[in-house]
Formats: structure tokens, C-alpha cells, sequence
């Protein structure tokens, strides 16, 4: 369809809803296969999330001829309104919306993106930019796709683009507004005179306005007009007169999919939304998501989430949801998911119309036959056309809601928003800091010190807070992650205590790859030192006593440990002696090598300490390589046992030669 006043060819989705010769189709997602239930609904379609004031992102699948699914996806399309707060400061208008949709395009069209864009040839105009598509309706009884016709003359309504016949006709302009008018370019080129149609009437449109329903009502004058109407399902439709007649049935079964036409974009669809993502890896349930998003009636997320529970079950979440080391865990994933979203942020920050906002980020999860657990491997996607940050042009830094500040938001978001305590809270304790710090002098150490309760203590990392025990070890390293945050929220703070100056994006991003490589090397660390709640009273004795004899052993081990290297595995089932010049040998070049001794190469009766049967397991021996010439010279303090000395699985050996009397 030509455009009559821009010229602009505009394509139809009409091909790509169908099966056609490439055997393939685009179907959109629907709520419900029953009839009933879609003829109740205003929109029909799964919608995964509405947060973009101009888009709304929906679900749709491509399949074969067969109905077998190719790839699963997300449709993000232009609104038929638009949920914006009028700002004479920042005024905003269509034209800045196609705008909006041309960048998204380029950005996501580039070489170098990762392919989550999927992109169709008839939406790519001459000049390479992204054109609209022509209006779409939808039967949701017959489950029919069509383009709404001229109920006078039959030819597809367009969109009016010319500013001096809106305002001839008392209407907003094009250019200046955020009105947009469905007409017949045909009649109104030929007559003067035309229907103008908008999707739902406001008290200060004009008299002369249609909205959807009357449009749609309009449609049962088309049935007598035979020309170019061979894509109109309802001339010969059965339920044409139940459709059209005294109850006009037809407003409950037509739907404008896209009332005027409509920019789209495929996103190969998200695994989970950030939201979602950001509490399982903290330790949240599906079901209970399941059930928060079932209050708000987020059957899109839910869906997700249930495609990600029923994709995982034979999977591990995490290597060590089990263990004390899971508080690192869940603050390295959450670490790695804000390194991503940090260059994400940073390579496109300098982009005016690039808005951001966390309910557009979502999640793509590899695939599941990997090795890593299920939250290890994980791609960030923005899927939004980031217009609602769109800056007036002589007025560049007018707008406060900046990408570093945006990013320290969500930075604390991340690290402590959970089950018992929401963002509501968070941004509190922020509030109290940032007035200390503008008023008081306030500073990173104050806060930090003033910060080991309440909404920013490290327990708040996980979904339940209190169910878990952190090592004292561990402390500063959540430090570090909030320091890094706050200092993002002081790059907006203008005042004189602040120097922006040296705040830098690649200082930081080293300093936070510098801390994600501290935690990783703290998570897969055998030195662990747990601190241990305080026990109970009826355990008190006991723990006293455990915690003596631990601190006692501790010394033996650290004496011992500069002198450790090497371990021999030996059986004290064996009655045979063992010769020492066998325990330990080096080659030429000084380095040592570990023997293996059999049961044959000693003999039990030298061993008089150790009561052991044949079939005992074999005990670790440790001996020191580099007094291989005086083993011998053990036995001497054989028969003495020290104060500090550590008897466990560790067994010392005597010589053949031994005079010891024991």
C-alpha cells in the first residue's frame, strides 16, 4: 500500500501470518485456544510486558507447515496509545516515536550484535530504515488476520501524515503531536471527504471523529463494495449477520491488533525477565514467583517461567546452593550479570535517545545440555526502542535520569532488593544516605560503617535473608560491591564534594572485573573459615570443648604445614616392615616423586599404636622429603607423645632398624 501523501510503500505482515510457498508462518501467541475466553478479552495475544510507553512486547512462534516450531520469539510493536505524561518542558511528538523506532532498528541491525534481531526484507525501505507496516486487525472467532477497509469505497484506510489537512480539519498535526488519524486517501482525493477514524476518542477531539468501535461497526457497509476487498473476511463469512446485525456482535470479536500502522521488531525471545532471573539466583522458588506473578496477572512472565521449570529439571541451578560458599556464589552471578549490564550501558550511554529501564532487560539462558549450571551461562538483551529518555536538542543534560545513575539504581536493586525487603525500602535507605552526604560531609566509610544493618547488610543478597550464615572472611568483599554502587549515585550528586572528574567507565569497569575475579578465586578457595552462629545453651559445654581441642590442633597443623611436601599412601593392614630409602626418591634434576608402598612393605608388629585389621582402610603418611637421610631419627620421639601433637588419619612409620623400645 502507497502512502498518498509520503509515498511511502508500506508492506503487509499478511504474507508472514500465513503459510505461503516458503512453508513457514509467524504465529502470534494466544492467551487461550478457546473461543469464549478470546471473544472476552480486549487483547487476545500473550503479552510478555507493556513497560515501554510507546511498544508493547508480545510473544509469537515461528512454525512449519506442520504446526512444528522453529524458533521461539518476541514481537515488540508499536502501541495504538501511548501512555506518556504531557511535558510542555520536554515536549514530544511523532515524529521523535519514528525516530525512536529508526535507532532502535540501527542498533539492532548492526553486524556486530549477537543475532537476538531477526529481521524481515519487507520492512526494510530503500534507504535501508525501517518502515511501518499497514494496519491489522484481527477475528478472533475465525482467528483471521485482515486489513481494515474504507467502509465507503473498499481500499485500505491509511494514516494521515500531512499537517496542513489535520489542521484544515480542526485536528492536531502529524508533525507537532502525539494524534495520529486513520482516513481514505482514495476518497478524500476524489470527494474531499472522508471518514477520519482515531482508536479512542478524547473529551477535546472533534465532533467529526470515529473511534475503533464505530469503525468496526462501519464494516458492515463493506459487504455491497466488491472492489479490492478479496483479503476482507467478513463479506462472506457465515456470521456475517450475527456479526452485523441489531446486537453488532462484531465489536467482541474484532480486534485492532494495530489500529494505525505500526512499527515492529523480532528479538529472538528471552529466557526469563530480569526481575525473575535476579530472584532464583538468590534462592527464590518457582512456584513462589509463580505465585507473585500470578497476583499480578503477569501471564507472559509466567509463561516464561514455566518454559525455563519444565527446560531445567534435569539440570543443577548452582554448584553450590548447598553450601556455605553460596553467599559467593549468588554475589559473583550477581557481580557477572551488572559487569554485562555495565557494558552494555556504557557502549550506548552516549546515545540521547537511548532510555533504559529494568522491566526491558531480559535473560537468554545457553542451552541446557551444557556442563555449567543452569544460571552460569547467561547473555543480557535490552528489548525496548529506548524512547522515553529522548532529550530536547539544545537542552542536552535537561533531563536528571543519566546512565550512571540509572545503573547505581540498579546496582543496589540487584544486591539487596528480596522476599522481605523491596525496592520501596531500598530507595529509602539511598535517600538517607545521599541527604548525609550533601549535608554532612558524609563519606564512602561512614557509610559503609553505618551501613552493616538494615537494608544493607550482605544477608539481603539472598531472597529469604535470614536462613543464611555469612564468613566474617567474606565481609569485605560485599563492601567492596556496595562501594563500587555508591559510587555511581555520587557521579550525580552536583556539588563541590564530588569531583566527577576522576570517575572514569574504564577505571571502573576494571575495578569491578577486579572484584568479580576476587570473589570467583574466594568461591573455588579450599581455605574456608566460617563463622557459626552461636550455639544453643544445652550445647554450650560441648561446643566449648570441640573448639579447644580445634584451636589446639590448628597450631600442630600450621607447625606442619611450611614442612609439607608430600604425601605417601600406605596400609597399616600390613605385617611387613618397610625399608625408608623407599619412601622417598628424587631424581638427578631434585624432583621429588611419590611411592606408592603396598601392604607387603611393612609389618604390624612395628606399628604397636595403631590396632588395625586386614581389611582397614589405608591411612595418609606424611613425611618430609627434605629429611630423607634422618627418617630414621623419628623413632626417637616415637614413644613420647607431645602436648600438640595430632593423631588422626595420620600415621607415623618407624624404620627397620629402629633400637626403640616400646
Amino acid at each position: 500500500m502507497t502512502d498518498a501523501n509520503n509515498n511511502i510503500e508500506m508492506p503487509s505482515l499478511l504474507p508472514y501470518l500465513e503459510i505461503t510457498d516458503t512453508k513457514f508462518q509467524l504465529n502470534f501467541s494466544l492467551i487461550s485456544q478457546d473461543i469464549s475466553i478470546l471473544e472476552k478479552s480486549s487483547f487476545p495475544f500473550l503479552i510478555i510486558s507493556e513497560s515501554d510507553p510507546f511498544a508493547r512486547l508480545i510473544e509469537a512462534r515461528f512454525v512449519t507447515d506442520a504446526g512444528s516450531e522453529i524458533k521461539r520469539a518476541f514481537l515488540l510493536l508499536q502501541k495504538n496509545e501511548y501512555h506518556l505524561t504531557r511535558d510542555e518542558l520536554r515536549p514530544f511528538n511523532n515524529q521523535d516515536v519514528d525516530q525512536c523506532w529508526q535507532k532502535a532498528f540501527l542498533f539492532s541491525s548492526k553486524k556486530n550484535q549477537d543475532g537476538s534481531a531477526i529481521i524481515l526484507a519487507d520492512q526494510i525501505g530503500e534507504n535501508g530504515g525501517l518502515i511501518p507496516f499497514q494496519p491489522l486487525f484481527f477475528c478472533k472467532s475465525k482467528q483471521i488476520f485482515f486489513h481494515p477497509p474504507c467502509p465507503i469505497c473498499g481500499l485500505p484506510l491509511q494514516q494521515c501524515y500531512d499537517d496542513d489537512i489535520l489542521t484544515g480539519l480542526g485536528f492536531q498535526p502529524y508533525s507537532a503531536s502525539l494524534k495520529r488519524y486513520l482516513f481514505c486517501s482514495s476518497c478524500f482525493g476524489s470527494t474531499g471527504e472522508s471518514n477520519f477514524y482515531v482508536f479512542s476518542l478524547e473529551s477535546s477531539d472533534h465532533s467529526l471523529l470515529k473511534d475503533r468501535w464505530e469503525l468496526i461497526k462501519d464494516f458492515g457497509r463493506v459487504t455491497e463494495v466488491k472492489n479490492h476487498l478479496n483479503q476482507f473476511p467478513c463479506i462472506d463469512c457465515s456470521s456475517h449477520q450475527e456479526c452485523y446485525g441489531s446486537d453488532c456482535l462484531a465489536v467482541l470479536k474484532i480486534v485492532p491488533i494495530s489500529f494505525y500502522p505500526f512499527h515492529m521488531l523480532i528479538f529472538e525471545a528471552g529466557s526469563i525477565n530480569i526481575h525473575d532471573f535476579l530472584s532464583l539466583i538468590s534462592g527464590a522458588s518457582f512456584d513462589d514467583l509463580e505465585s507473585r506473578l500470578s497476583e499480578k496477572q503477569e501471564l507472559g512472565r509466567i509463561n516464561c517461567l514455566k518454559a525455563l521449570k519444565q527446560n531445567s529439571l534435569a539440570t543443577t541451578p548452582f554448584f553450590f546452593d548447598k553450601n556455605k560458599r553460596y553467599f559467593l556464589e549468588v554475589l559473583y552471578l550477581k557481580l557477572s550479570f551488572l559487569g554485562e549490564l555495565v557494558q552494555t550501558i556504557f557502549s550506548r550511554m552516549d546515545d540521547p535517545g537511548f532510555g533504559l529501564s529494568i522491566d526491558r532487560i531480559w535473560i537468554n539462558l545457553a542451552d541446557q545440555s551444557g556442563l555449567l549450571p543452569l544460571f552460569w551461562n547467561f547473555k543480557l538483551n535490552f528489548i525496548d526502542i529506548g524512547g522515553n529518555a529522548v532529550e530536547p536538542p539544545f537542552f542536552p543534560k535537561l533531563f536528571p535520569y543519566s546512565s550512571p545513575h540509572f545503573l547505581g539504581i540498579i546496582w543496589f536493586y540487584t544486591l539487596l532488593v528480596n522476599k522481605k525487603q523491596g525496592v520501596s525500602e531500598v530507595y529509602v535507605s539511598l535517600g538517607e544516605k545521599i541527604e548525609k552526604i550533601v549535608s554532612n560531609d558524609d563519606n564512602l566509610e561512614s557509610f559503609l560503617k553505618n551501613s552493616s544493618d538494615g537494608a544493607f547488610s550482605p544477608e539481603n543478597i539472598f531472597w529469604i535473608p535470614d536462613v543464611k550464615s555469612i564468613s566474617q572472611d567474606w565481609v569485605g568483599l560485599w563492601e567492596k560491591s556496595i562501594g563500587l554502587g555508591w559510587s555511581l549515585l555520587k557521579i550525580e550528586l552536583r556539588t563541590g564534594l564530588i569531583e566527577n572528574s576522576k570517575w572514569s567507565k574504564d577505571k571502573f569497569q576494571q575495578e569491578l572485573e577486579n572484584l568479580r575475579k576476587e570473589v570467583k578465586h574466594k568461591l573455588f578457595s579450599q581455605q574456608l573459615n566460617f563463622v557459626q552462629a552461636e550455639p544453643a545453651s544445652e550445647n554450650k559445654v560441648i561446643s566449648d570443648i570441640l573448639a579447644k581441642i580445634t584451636e589446639k590442633w590448628s597450631i600442630g597443623l600450621d607447625a606442619q604445614k611450611d614442612e609439607l611436601e608430600k604425601t605417601v599412601g600406605v596400609s597399616t593392614a600390613s605385617r611387613e616392615r618397610f625399608d625408608n630409602t623407599n619412601v622417598v626418591s628424587q631424581d638427578e634434576n631434585g624432583i621429588e616423586e611419590t611411592v606408592i608402598l603396598l601392604p607387603d612393605d611393612f609389618r604390624k608388629e612395628k606399628l604397636p599404636s595403631v590396632q588395625a585389621e586386614e581389611n582397614d582402610i589405608p591411612v595418609t603418611v606424611v613425611i618430609t622429603p627434605s629429611e630423607k637421610s634422618t627418617l630414621s631419627s623419628i623413632k626417637k620421639d616415637a614413644g613420647k607423645p607431645k602436648e600438640n601433637d595430632f593423631i588422626s588419619e595420620t600415621v607415623i612409620l618407624y624404620p627397620e632398624n629402629s633400637n626403640d623400645k616400646r
